[in-house]
Order: C-alpha cells, then structure tokens, then sequence
C-alpha cells in the first residue's frame, strides 16, 4: 500500500501532474487522467465552505497561516523587513488556491495496461500565479468522487464479500468524508470478528475483540488499535487522512490471514495426495494457529 500517494491525493494537486492511480479492472498503477476530458462549472464559494469538508479546512488552515504571518510582520522592527513581510503576505494570498476561482468538474482516467476507463469528480480552483492580472493560471484539483470506486489496497479472492463491500464502501468515502470512511473501516472489522465466529456480545466491537484473542491474538491486538479509529468516525468527526490510511495499512496485514489458511488448505491438500499415493503412515499437518503459536 502506497501511503504517500494517497496522502498526497488527500489534498488539492496540481492538474498538469497528477499521479497515476491503480485501476480498478486489472489492478496495475497505469490509471492516467486525460486532462482534455476535464469540464468545469464555476461554483460559489460560500457554498463550498458548507458542502465541502477539504475546501472549508484548506481555506481556514491557509488562513491561520497567512493570519500568522501579518502578526509576525505587525511586530517586527524597521521599515524594509516589515515591509517584505507585508509584500510576501499579500502574494501568498494572491497565489494561495482558495481564494482564487472556484468549480466543480468531471473527467475521465484511462489504464495504460488495459484501456478502460473511470470517471472522477471533484474540486477545481484556478489562481493567478503572480500578481499581475496578465499572469497565466495554474489548476489544483481535489477528486471527491471515482466510479466505479477506486482500491487504496488490493482485496484478496479470499476475503469474504460482506468484509470486502464495507471496506470499498470506506475507500470511497476516504477522498469526501473520512469520518464515514472510518465509521465503514469499523463495520469490515466487525464482520471479520464475526466470521472468526467470535461471541458477538449485541455488536460490542470491544467485546467482540476481546474475545477474538482467544484464537488470534495477534491480529486482535492490531484491530483493538483500529477501534477507536472506526469509534472516532462513528461517534465524533476529528478522523485525521493520515491516520485513517495507517489504519487501512494495519487491516490489510489483518486481511492477510485469508490467504494464509488458503495456502494453508491447499498445502493440505497436496499433503493428502503425496501421502495416498506412497502409502505411508498418514500425519495431520498442524493448524495454522499451532504454527502461529509456536512463532
């Protein structure tokens, strides 16, 4: 799983360089932004602050920022260094995304590998890149929305479709409301606690855990850590991209354990050919959570 691509893509890009991403269809990282499919419509931006959870904390981080430094520039002594402060201040503002044009868009991204196709919609803002009206613009955008959704990791075959719809649900919601995201993150654990067929205590995720290290200890160590991530987006809205993208990090070594008992199973298996067909005294194979024990 590459973190730093999503992070990077958590927040606004510049249109000319956005990343490739991996497709959907045949999983390789060759999925292209065609930038000519790009259409845009201007949208308000007071409108924006209230639908848009990235737009409303980039503009008020920004403006901490720039609110900081008039402070710095208020304080300081002399003539010419308060004065570079105010001039640096006032084209900080004139650059800075948020207060230059906004939109919204759809476009299109094309696999490399495969050449099928997704759509994506989000945010667009256009600025000046200096102060001069005459200056050419510069685009960011920030993708809210892939259809079909996008896969911040690889799911397994083996993992259970009830495990594997909920975390799609959570990778979608990632790019638009990361406190779904993680309240989603939350309803994958919990059906992976059922289907190890632990005592589901009236859906206590706490309980449920607990007794989840009875019989993998292991990963119910990691997934207590991921309660209160998944807590966090049911009950509160302070979910952190980065953190949420640990999160799905950690669940997807939990997930691994899907493919573990299925070469598990099929190493059974050959075991059992190899054995009938030179007729010797056949040996059980220990269980995977003996071999887990024994590490």
């Amino acid at each position: 799983m590459d973190i730093e691509l999503w992070k990077r893509i958590s927040g606004f890009v510049d249109l000319n360089s956005y990343p490739e991403l991996p497709c959907p269809y045949c999983n390789k990282y060759a999925l292209k932004l065609d930038k000519d499919s790009v259409q845009t419509r201007p949208v308000n931006k007071d409108s924006l602050l209230i639908t848009s959870r990235k737009y409303r904390f980039e503009k008020e981080r920004k403006q901490i920022l720039i609110d900081k430094s008039r402070e710095v520039s208020n304080k300081s002594e002399g003539f010419f260094i308060p004065l570079l402060l105010t001039f640096a201040s006032a084209h900080a503002e004139a650059v800075e995304p948020t207060n230059g044009n906004t939109f919204i868009f759809n476009s299109f991204f094309e696999c490399a590998n495969c050449q099928q196709s997704i759509s994506a919609s989000g945010m667009l803002l256009e600025h000046q890149t200096g102060m001069s009206q005459s200056s050419s613009k510069a685009k960011k955008i920030k993708i809210e929305n892939f259809s079909p959704s996008i896969f911040i990791f690889p799911i397994s075959k083996n993992v259970p479709s009830h495990i594997a719809e909920e975390l799609l649900d959570a990778f979608k919601h990632f790019h638009f409301d990361p406190p779904s995201s993680a309240s989603k993150l939350r309803r994958a654990i919990e059906n992976f606690c059922k289907d190890m067929q632990v005592e589901e205590n009236n859906n206590n995720l706490g309980r449920m855990i607990k007794n989840l290290e009875k019989t993998h200890p292991e990963e119910a160590k990691y997934l207590d850590a991921l309660r209160l991530i998944g807590n966090e987006g049911t009950h509160g809205s302070n979910v952190a991209e980065l953190d949420l993208l640990y999160a799905f990090q950690v669940f997807q070594f939990v997930l691994e354990l899907y493919d573990r008992n299925a070469r598990y199973n099929e190493l059974n298996h050959v075991y059992d050919k190899l054995a009938k067909k030179y007729e010797k005294k056949k040996q059980q194979l220990p269980k995977l959570e003996q071999l887990d024990n024994v590490k």
